[in-house]
């Protein structure tokens, strides 16, 4: 059952000892809502095409505008299959569910849409046509719904989602200097943890940021330099702690990921310098740690 705020009924009380089960997400076509509630929401979002995500789209709706989805004790619900689809989907089945996803991710996932993309970045590398999205973005608005953050700390606490996948200083192992950012260039120094230009993010896309900036290699020179970041641009993108099926031994490694040869990060104290460098095992030079790693 889904209701809002202000249609709240004691339902669950008259049943002693079975409380409802408060739902993060329900599943899209069993559910039982005011029909006027489902209206103020904007029902279902419109520029879904066919099915898939509806149900993610309604349940983030619900929650974080106002509203609560409940497993009500001793419900029951029957659902017939057909044995063939009345209907036709504009694309293949999988690419519109994706378009579906791509679609509520932008809306609703605020900055946790790059752990989304992250788990699944072809779908931002196609560059998909989702349509428009202001309509959607100004009910969100409209509704005075709260953050995605907000949903995760509240609704689903039990659900690990953290933004990046490492944060903090970036150090050398064999050096124990960090990178840090010195005008427009990228170099290594003592590390100093309270020193904003020395935290990093290294994101779900693979990107390693320190604020609006991306560290990027130059291999023609075997340079490294700062670029503006763009999630869709293959030149920022390294492999780090995600080698371990194809190259084990570059695991601790930070690998630029969008060339032929194997090149890796690699660290020159004496000349505070940070180059790509042909990939080696046991170079000591070419080991990296993050201060703090994350998983989802």
């Amino acid at each position: 059952m889904i209701q809002g705020s202000h249609h709240l009924s004691p339902i669950c009380d008259s049943i002693p000892g079975l409380p409802c089960n408060r739902c993060p997400v329900m599943a899209g076509g069993l559910f039982s809502i005011d029909k006027s509630y489902f209206f103020e929401l904007g029902t279902y979002d419109p520029g879904l095409d066919v099915w898939g995500g509806e149900n993610m789209e309604l349940s983030f709706k619900v929650w974080m505008c106002g509203g609560e989805i409940e497993i009500i004790p001793c419900s029951r619900v029957g659902h017939i299959f057909r044995n063939d689809n009345p209907y036709s989907f504009p694309k293949d089945r999988m690419k519109t569910v994706e378009r579906n996803l791509v679609r509520v991710a932008e809306v609703w996932l605020d900055e946790y849409k790059e752990l989304f993309y992250g788990h699944g970045d072809h779908l931002i590398d196609q560059g998909l046509d989702v349509g428009n999205l202001t309509q959607q973005r100004e009910l969100r608005k409209k509704l005075k719904c709260k953050s995605f953050k907000w949903y995760l700390e509240n609704v689903f606490p039990d659900l690990r989602a953290p933004i990046v996948r490492a944060s903090g200083v970036l150090i050398n192992v064999a050096l124990g200097k960090c990178i840090s950012i010195e005008n427009t260039t990228v170099i290594l120094e003592d590390c100093d943890g309270s020193k904003e230009l020395q935290q990093f993010n290294y994101t779900w896309l693979r990107l390693i940021k320190c604020g609006e900036w991306c560290i990027a290699p130059n291999p023609d020179k075997g340079a490294v330099r700062l670029h503006p970041c763009d999630n869709r641009n293959k030149g920022l993108k390294w492999l780090h702690k995600s080698t371990l099926v194809f190259h084990p031994e570059l695991v601790n490694h930070i690998v630029f990921e969008n060339n032929q040869q194997l090149l890796c990060l690699e660290g020159n104290f004496s000349q505070k310098i940070l180059k790509v460098a042909a990939c080696d095992p046991v170079k000591p030079y070419q080991k990296w740690k993050f201060e703090k790693y994350y998983e989802a």
